[in-house]
């Protein structure tokens, strides 16, 4: 989000570039890697865009959406489910948002 856009999220951006380079908004075959837990806007994009596995660096309990607060990727009523697998290089993910936000904030 450094361009002070709240939609500028790394996992829309990505969504974005891949429906472009697959000329579809059906991301079926996709699989999506995040540092960090999706937010509720982004979970929902991953839904939408039918993305079939996200694997998750470390979780986010004061904003996450995918087992945190709640989890809007495997919600029964809605028509995709996306399959999460979290704890992926958790130690090292959570390092690397620190310090990002750290250096944002000097």
């Amino acid at each position: 989000m450094t361009d002070k856009n709240t939609l500028s999220h790394a996992e829309l951006n990505a969504i974005k570039k891949a429906s472009k380079k697959l000329d579809d908004w059906r991301l079926d075959d996709c699989e999506m890697y995040v540092t960090t837990e999706p937010c509720q806007m982004c979970a929902g994009a991953i839904v939408q865009a039918r993305i079939k596995k996200v694997y998750i660096g470390c979780m986010n309990p004061k904003a996450g959406c995918a087992g945190s607060i709640m989890n809007l990727l495997e919600v029964d009523a809605f028509n995709h489910q996306a399959e999460s697998e979290k704890g992926i290089l958790e130690e090292e993910c959570s390092n690397l948002l620190k310090d990002f936000f750290k250096k944002l904030r000097c």
